[in-house]
């Protein structure tokens, strides 16, 4: 990995270099900070993740909220988070750009550049691509040194050619959130009882396209009765059908089991993070 003399003169930079930081693809990777490195700042996660089985470490609400999404897109087959621009001095045009401003203040060591996301995505035909994408709350994009940092991935990405875009919590509403929590809790392992739910969930997709007409809450519950399953198991087994998108729905609103088989099932969820 290509590292810019700017950086090599940091006692810091060159532990975490050593330490594999911000190298490594898919399981392997390690994000350039972790959660305990700033524990007293702000809300912090750390999570196993379930497409890359390795553990994530998201800085903030909106990140997490990120990731939650970018893991349900079945076009995603990379996550790494924190990814650090480490020859960005060499990479980009440096005019009007002031480096010096992203120092520590007390040991005048430089921080690291990072971009929130560098996704890998694979598409319809097999073609495997690179997508970086930074998270910012709208508050944050007031501040001119957010923007300044901006600045300097949205060049550095540039140079990569790979697409950069901001995304912030207007397109990663929390409902949307709330949502991908409900359905990946049953992908987690350890989270469904005795049964086998690849087996039940096809018996329930029947179920409910035989019964499109009735309130998805009516079938769940004749589905446990008539299965002799304990109460919930269906609604388990409704979740992780979303979960492996076997059933399409809205995801960005709040899901009514009142609601007909028919009338919550036939709408996707945008994918407009991409555009």
């Amino acid at each position: 990995m290509e590292v810019s003399s700017y950086y090599k003169s940091s006692v810091k930079i060159l532990k975490y270099l050593k330490e594999g930081r911000g190298q490594g693809i898919g399981a392997d990777y390690l994000p350039w900070t972790m959660t305990h490195d700033y524990s007293s700042l702000g809300r912090t996660t750390r999570l196993k993740g379930i497409k890359i089985p390795r553990i994530f470490h998201l800085q903030s609400d909106i990140q997490y909220r990120a990731f939650l999404l970018f893991e349900y897109q079945t076009s995603v087959i990379d996550i790494r988070e924190t990814y650090p621009l480490l020859d960005v001095m060499e990479t980009i045009d440096q005019d009007n750009l002031r480096f010096d401003k992203y120092r520590d203040k007390e040991t005048n060591e430089p921080y690291v550049i990072t971009t929130n996301f560098l996704l890998t995505t694979k598409d319809e035909t097999g073609n495997e691509k690179f997508i970086a994408r930074t998270v910012k709350n709208t508050s944050e994009l007031k501040r001119k040194i957010s923007w300044e940092k901006l600045e300097i991935e949205r060049r550095y990405w540039r140079e990569k050619g790979i697409e950069w875009k901001v995304i912030t919590e207007k397109q990663l509403p929390r409902q949307l959130a709330k949502n991908l929590e409900w359905i990946r809790e049953t992908l987690l392992e350890g989270n469904e009882e005795e049964f086998d739910k690849d087996l039940l969930s096809t018996h329930l997709l029947s179920e409910l396209f035989n019964n499109d007409h009735l309130p998805v809450r009516n079938v769940l519950r004749q589905f446990d009765k008539t299965e002799g399953l304990p109460k919930g198991t269906g609604l388990f087994l409704f979740r992780y059908l979303i979960a492996k998108k076997d059933i399409r729905i809205n995801l960005n609103q709040l899901i009514d089991l009142s609601e007909t088989v028919k009338n919550l099932t036939l709408m996707e969820m945008e994918e407009h993070v991409w555009s």
